[in-house]
């Protein structure tokens, strides 16, 4: 959800797209189909936001201890972050004086409907935009998703609201909108979903996120996922000018 001008989740937007997604798209699949979604399907009301997605500055990703890893700075980004895998499913990063949007988490190398993800939250600073959470991207159509489980000093939630359920003991609100620039594979345009914590997660307890619940709501609304053929991680994001913090995460397969 990179952070751009007019909208903080867009940083997974431009941060998202995240490491992850240039990855695949650069090196693991070619010649995908372009979206079949156009700007005209959103809602009247829904807000359209535009941001670049491809440039990049630096993209590293890898395996560890079985999972995926990956980091992503955008395009410019100044400042200092330093990403480090533990043992297992964990990982830390901190940053400071950082200008940019930057993500980088832990995962799986493809997402899938099914998966059900327990974490621990270790600890959350973050002086910036951001967020925490389940992240990933599908094609056809293009979506980038994400379950936020908590956020910044700036919050993520912009677009047009869809309704609010409960899952895995929290209440969740849900949110989408067309995004204009490019998508993971270089084409025009794609949409986001995501559903964000009412209250969000305080550190130091053992959650669980069961995706199909959230999966199976933004079907409800008319919003289905594509193909998941694509990296899904515990991401980390943060976007802004001179931000400073830390975090400390490990999930593992529930």
């Amino acid at each position: 959800m990179k952070k751009q001008n007019s909208s903080p989740m867009v940083t997974g937007k431009v941060a998202v797209a995240t490491a992850i997604a240039l990855l695949v798209c650069s090196s693991l699949i070619s010649g995908c189909k372009k979206d079949s979604a156009k700007p005209a399907e959103k809602p009247e009301a829904e807000a359209v936001v535009n941001k670049s997605r491809l440039k990049t500055n630096t993209y590293q990703s890898g395996t560890h201890n079985g999972f995926f890893w990956s980091l992503w700075k955008s395009d410019g980004a100044t400042g200092t972050v330093n990403y480090a895998n533990g043992s297992g499913g964990n990982y830390s990063v901190n940053w400071s004086g950082f200008n940019g949007n930057f993500t980088c988490g832990k995962g799986y190398s493809v997402g899938s409907p099914t998966y059900k993800i327990g974490y621990n939250l270790g600890s959350y600073s973050n002086s910036g935009g951001g967020t925490f959470g389940w992240y990933g991207w599908s094609r056809s159509p293009y979506y980038e998703y994400y379950v936020n489980e908590t956020w910044g000093t700036e919050s993520p939630h912009t677009g047009t609201f869809l309704g609010t359920f409960t899952s895995d003991g929290a209440g969740y609100n849900v949110w989408t909108r067309w995004m204009t620039g490019k998508n993971i594979d270089g084409g025009d345009g794609f949409r986001q979903i995501y559903s964000s914590r009412v209250t969000k997660v305080t550190p130091g307890s053992n959650r669980v996120i069961t995706f199909a619940n959230h999966y199976n709501k933004w079907q409800s609304y008319g919003y289905t996922l594509g193909q998941l053929n694509i990296p899904a991680i515990m991401v980390s994001e943060t976007w802004g000018s001179n931000t400073a913090g830390s975090i400390n995460c490990t999930i593992w397969a529930q």
